[in-house]
């Protein structure tokens, strides 16, 4: 066994090794709390949650190894409400790869394009390495019971309506940006960066990642798009400084990322008010114990700034 390796420990035991950290059990008994992580959750996805807390300081302020006014409750709801955000933006998140494809065929009808020269362009204007990993992903619907007999029909000569169904929502972006720059579209290209910020929250939301398990400032490799910026400084409360502190997290401009897309690029009004309905129940979860949250700034002032942000683009009667 590697020095590094640590032993499996049974509920009870990471119950106890959470009460040595500092995190007690008020809201949810030691009981039911190792019953949840046996039945529910594993410790190593509720304890994520626990990088929004603070940890005590000693005599020369430095970081001791117990944490600050937190409950296992707290855990436990953090990651009952990441489990409701996550179903609720992946399904944004399709319905924005649904519209994209939709917008990529008008804009090539606009065009007066070929749909099957398009796509002959685009494969034809890739290294041989994308080549083959393109032929791979195409390749991969042979066999599937969904796409195989539009595969073997098209794959010798493909049309854009098709290819747009075979290939995953990472190759539909190659091929956007594609467009973009084909037809000289600065809608498009300016486009483009806010979706493929919407990809990695649409992949982690598929992948049952964490999302609100690091609400840590100063975290996002990107700026804000512009054109989101924009928008955010229409709404009412969020001053500059509020709006440049939370979407300095990646994870919280993900989400941001994906209702402005939805928002601009969604043109049914029955779909955008569908999921209108979803974010205002998740609103709904997210704000059920703001007693819990009184004393942690990281996430009240998060989870405030996604509900208004939610209210003022997603309004509903």
């Amino acid at each position: 066994m590697s020095t590094t390796t640590k032993p499996i420990k049974s509920a009870a035991e990471l119950v106890a090794h959470m009460q040595k950290k500092g995190i007690t059990f008020d809201i949810v008994s030691p009981e039911d709390a190792a019953l949840y992580m046996e039945n529910n959750n594993n410790y190593f996805r509720v304890a994520s949650y626990r990088k929004n807390y603070n940890k005590q300081l000693d005599s020369n302020q430095e970081p001791m190894d117990k944490y600050v006014n937190l409950d296992f409750g707290y855990l436990q709801d953090l990651a009952i409400i990441d489990m409701e955000l996550r179903y609720t933006f992946l399904q944004l998140s399709l319905d924005i790869e649904h519209f994209t494809k939709l917008e990529l065929l008008r804009e090539i009808e606009l065009h007066n394009e070929d749909g099957y020269q398009i796509v002959s362009d685009y494969m034809n204007s890739l290294d041989e390495d994308h080549k083959k990993h393109l032929q791979r992903e195409l390749d991969q619907n042979r066999d599937s019971i969904y796409t195989g007999d539009i595969y073997k029909k098209y794959i010798a000569d493909l049309p854009v309506w098709v290819f747009l169904e075979l290939v995953p929502f990472g190759t539909i972006l190659y091929f956007y940006r594609f467009c973009a720059y084909r037809f000289k579209s600065k809608d498009m290209q300016k486009n483009l960066f806010v979706l493929l910020q919407c990809k990695n929250i649409r992949n982690a939301c598929a992948h049952s990642d964490c999302i609100i398990n690091d609400l840590h400032r100063n975290t996002s490799r990107y700026g804000t798009s512009y054109l989101i910026t924009q928008k955010l400084s229409n709404i009412q409360g969020l001053n500059r400084n509020i709006r440049a502190n939370q979407m300095s997290n990646e994870r919280v401009q993900g989400l941001i990322c994906i209702l402005f897309m939805h928002d601009q690029i969604v043109t049914s009004e029955g779909v955008h008010h569908k999921a209108a309905q979803k974010l205002h129940t998740l609103v709904e979860r997210m704000l059920r114990h703001p007693d819990y949250y009184d004393t942690n700034s990281l996430i009240s002032s998060s989870f405030n700034f996604l509900r208004l942000v939610i209210d003022n683009w997603f309004p509903i009667a």
